[in-house]
């Protein structure tokens, strides 16, 4: 180091030396202000990156509890997501673990949230990322009615059903109704007006079609116009109103009772993370797996890991 650097740094220090801390700041920064700006922003881009990366990690299992959140919730899912990961042994360095406990839906209300909660849970089927779902009795009826969620029968062992079986924790749903639902979608007006005690109204427009009778053209168009919106209620009355049931008033389905029954879902209501972290509190939680689900395997896991 030659003679005049050594006296450059040593009035430096001189002149760092008369001033308080504010002072020392202000003239450090106004001298060396582009380099601790550079700094500054490459730590910012470093973090960004990395973050995003972390982000970006290939799934390894997905879950959502809904309808299940409430001010009784005392489990965060980071640490839900944090345990499981540990419980399944998914290597939370390579692969990410989501469970949603805060997600709501109810097909009954119109609004934009509704729409934008249902364009996320269509996505998350559609991409086949979502493993299991909890959902509350209504609305997971209305998605398994649709044919969501997997036969248990085709995921679980025979003594795993038949464990679930002998507890009542089975959850069924009639697979006639779901074959109607699938005609009226499909606007098969016959399937739908013989359920409807339409029968004979209908025997005697196939009978006047055969006669060759007229029919008035207005009157047909009326009678289109209703026939939708009685179609469209006769679909909801099989369907049931997909709103939050209240656990008190919740009844197990009865498969004795159902043509077809199917089932799709198990009661998970006195499972250890469901009552201890205060979830569905209000309400009957109910454990389904999609059918798109490629780890079907991990939400078996899940189930257990809930069951503590």
């Amino acid at each position: 180091m030659n003679e005049k650097l050594k006296n450059e740094i040593k009035n430096e220090k001189k002149k760092l030396s008369r001033m308080t801390f504010g002072q020392k700041a202000e003239y450090i920064f106004e001298y060396y202000k582009f380099p601790i700006i550079v700094t500054l922003v490459v730590i910012i881009l470093v973090v960004s990156v990395l973050k995003t990366l972390i982000n970006n990690k290939p799934l390894g299992f997905y879950a959502m509890f809904l309808n299940g959140s409430g001010q009784e919730m005392s489990i965060g899912a980071d640490e839900l997501e944090k345990r499981f990961a540990e419980y399944a042994e998914i290597d939370g360095g390579k692969e990410k673990v989501v469970i949603d406990t805060t997600a709501s839906f109810n097909p009954n209300v119109n609004s934009q949230y509704t729409i934008a909660q249902n364009a996320k849970i269509t996505a998350l089927f559609a991409s086949h990322d979502l493993d299991a779902m909890v959902i509350d009795p209504g609305v997971f009826t209305y998605y398994a009615l649709s044919g969501a969620f997997s036969d248990l029968r085709e995921v679980l062992s025979e003594e795993e059903f038949r464990r679930y079986e002998e507890a009542n924790k089975i959850y069924y749903i009639d697979g006639y109704i779901k074959e109607k639902m699938k005609s009226i979608e499909a606007g098969e007006i016959d399937a739908y007006s013989s359920e409807s005690g339409r029968t004979e109204e209908k025997d005697k427009v196939d009978s006047d079609q055969t006669s060759g009778e007229n029919i008035d053209s207005g009157k047909n168009d009326g009678d289109s116009e209703e026939t939708l919106d009685e179609m469209e209620q006769f679909a909801a009355d099989l369907m049931g109103k997909p709103d939050v049931v209240d656990r008190e008033e919740f009844e197990v389905p009865d498969p004795e009772k159902m043509k077809d029954p199917i089932p799709v879902g198990i009661i998970v209501t006195d499972t250890k993370i469901i009552s201890d972290g205060g979830f569905f509190a209000a309400t009957v939680p109910v454990f389904g797996v999609p059918v798109v689900s490629d780890r079907k395997d991990i939400a078996l896991k899940f189930l257990v890991f809930l069951e503590g």
